[in-house]
């Protein structure tokens, strides 16, 4: 019974209420619908030459080993910089435990020209991880090339549970916020010979102020911007000429503000989560 209504609590009281009273009955994310299937929202890179590549592995095989791997259908949605539904896509996997699928053929198909986001929503069906209150949630490894880089692809996972689609066909964003400014500090310094892209997706229902602070040498500088509901913003950083490494820190009303950031430098790149 007790857990029944901490469950409650969580289904219907908002994260930023339930803060007042204890920051540990806080939650990243909100429980999604029931026999909801859950994803990332994931950065789809194709201005400036890039390509992005998908990992998919195939869940039924993993949670049960001893069936047959058999073709599924997946969903891919696409969504642009301002959070809008763009298209979607029904794709046939093949029989085997991971298949690469190269996500800007996908988006080709539709012209899709510039970077925005997708997401990835496996069959509904019954897995027996529903009964425990479980959730399939995809935040895979997502593979990044650029042929001005080097023939290496760069790879880095997923970072929330970000989008949940319902059996009706109800898309849910999960992303929970506070009434209160949170700080993220990045966990890598920015090298000032290198140029560096931070890729923030706002997984939340509702708009975000978020303000990058730049720190060097005794110095700060403040960017901010507003990251629409289900959208995302593009920080640059350039090379900086007086060579002064810095460190950023976000500041928004979310309470995971971890950006994915790409490192270019003259014939390679890295990409990471901060």
């Amino acid at each position: 019974m007790k857990n029944k209504i901490k469950e409650y609590i969580k289904r219907k009281v908002p994260a930023r209420l339930l803060e007042f009273f204890s920051y540990k009955a806080v939650t990243i994310t909100k429980i999604p619908r029931k026999g909801s299937i859950v994803s990332d929202l994931f950065i789809l890179r194709t201005e400036g030459g890039w390509e992005t590549y998908f990992e998919f592995l195939q869940f039924d095989s993993l949670l049960n080993p001893k069936s047959q791997i058999t073709s599924i259908n997946v969903i891919f949605c696409f969504y642009c910089k301002n959070g809008k539904f763009l298209m979607e896509k029904e794709i046939s996997i093949p029989a085997k435990i991971k298949a690469t699928i190269n996500v800007n053929k996908i988006a080709s198909e539709f012209e899709l020209k510039y970077d925005c986001l997708f997401a990835i929503f496996h069959p509904h069906k019954k897995y027996w991880i529903n009964k425990y209150g479980s959730f399939i949630a995809e935040r895979g490894y997502i593979g990044y090339s650029n042929p001005k880089k080097g023939s290496i692809r760069g790879f880095v996972h997923g970072n929330h549970d970000a989008i949940a689609l319902s059996k009706k066909r109800r898309f849910q964003l999960l992303g929970n916020y506070s009434f209160f400014k949170k700080q993220y500090h990045l966990q890598h310094m920015l090298e000032s010979n290198f140029t560096y892209e931070l890729f923030l997706v706002n997984p939340s229902s509702s708009n975000q102020t978020a303000t990058i602070i730049e720190i060097s040498d005794n110095l700060s500088k403040k960017t901010r911007a507003i990251i629409p509901a289900g959208g995302m913003y593009k920080f640059l950083k350039c090379v900086d000429k007086k060579k002064s490494n810095c460190n950023i820190i976000i500041e928004t009303k979310l309470y995971l503000a971890r950006p994915v950031v790409f490192k270019i430098m003259s014939t390679s790149f890295d990409v990471f989560h901060g």
